[in-house]
């Protein structure tokens, strides 16, 4: 369980980094060519035998971190996974690098047609036998990175007004938000009950 003063520097950084990386704007479904301009390439990879759905690579040559999804996912959790991993890099967690992954490597070289030296991080998202136990700190801090990136409170809370929220159901509301926000409807649930009680509080 996170702190509440962790939650809240976990949301300041997501929020900064959306106003960084995308200002106002709340088109996700665009979410990697807004990381390309800020300087963060995005690969899609066939991950399946790898079983894994994302990983962080730094181009040493470049000097520039590389996002690595896999490319079966849906839509919605892939552009999930590129701001999980976007938290990674943001809050600072300690990587080793990891020079021992060969497979993985060719992997992104062949999918990519990249050349340079690349040497991966060890932290995978993983849905197989690397994946993280949901109650792991760093697990949650990504999870709510993601969630506040995708959805910050300077462009949610207007548009929540903007809905006339208290004369929807949450189904409606989450309907809603899924759309505009391109998100998945556990994200949409999450930031809609963080928000209806900021709301609410703040009359």
């Amino acid at each position: 369980m996170l702190s509440y003063k962790r939650q809240i520097e976990i949301k300041k950084s997501a929020e900064k980094a959306h106003q960084t990386i995308m200002g106002p704007n709340v088109d996700n479904e665009n979410l990697a060519t807004y990381f390309k301009s800020a300087g963060l390439a995005v690969i899609n990879a066939d991950l399946s035998d790898l079983a894994a759905t994302a990983y962080t690579l730094y181009n040493m040559d470049k000097d520039q971190p590389q996002i690595v999804v896999e490319n079966a996912l849906n839509q919605r959790d892939w552009i999930y996974m590129l701001a999980k991993e976007l938290g990674q890099l943001i809050l600072g967690w300690d990587y080793q690098v990891n020079q021992d992954n060969p497979q993985v490597i060719e992997r992104v070289r062949q999918e990519s047609n990249q050349v340079d030296d690349i040497d991966i991080l060890d932290y995978p998202f993983s849905d197989g036998s690397c994946q993280l136990s949901t109650s792991n700190p760093t697990e949650a801090e990504a999870d709510l990175f993601a969630e506040y990136f995708l959805v910050p409170d300077a462009t949610a809370q207007p548009i929540l007004q903007d809905l006339d929220w208290q004369t929807l159901s949450m189904a409606r509301l989450i309907q809603k938000f899924s759309l505009i926000y391109f998100i998945n409807d556990h994200i949409a649930r999450n930031r809609l009950t963080t928000l209806i009680q900021e709301v609410s509080q703040s009359k």
